[in-house]
């Protein structure tokens, strides 16, 4: 459930991989995503103006662009060259953190 707090972009990874029987019906997929979305989501969700939305990927659209604030920014190439193992850290937990 998107409550409007997290990385909105694995909430929507996770909710087309349990919605991947219906990816090629989008009427489908717009009516299942409000199941996956909890209070504050479904609260943004009927504010919508009425017939707006005409397709999952519009309404995917719209639900990043309220949400961006939560997406997790992915590393450039330049911050990976800036990366330094500290002193004390294992390799296991610098490539991973």
């Amino acid at each position: 459930m998107y409550n409007g707090a997290g990385d909105l972009r694995m909430h929507i990874v996770v909710f087309e991989e349990s919605a991947c029987s219906h990816l090629h019906d989008n009427d489908m997929l717009a009516k299942l995503f409000l199941s996956s979305l909890g209070k504050e989501g479904s609260e943004w969700f009927y504010n919508l103006e009425d017939q707006s939305i005409t397709s999952y990927s519009q309404l995917k659209q719209e639900f990043v662009s309220q949400y961006q604030h939560n997406m997790k920014r992915r590393p450039t190439i330049v911050d990976l060259a800036k990366m330094r193992q500290q002193e004390n850290q294992s390799f296991k937990n610098f490539v991973t953190a």
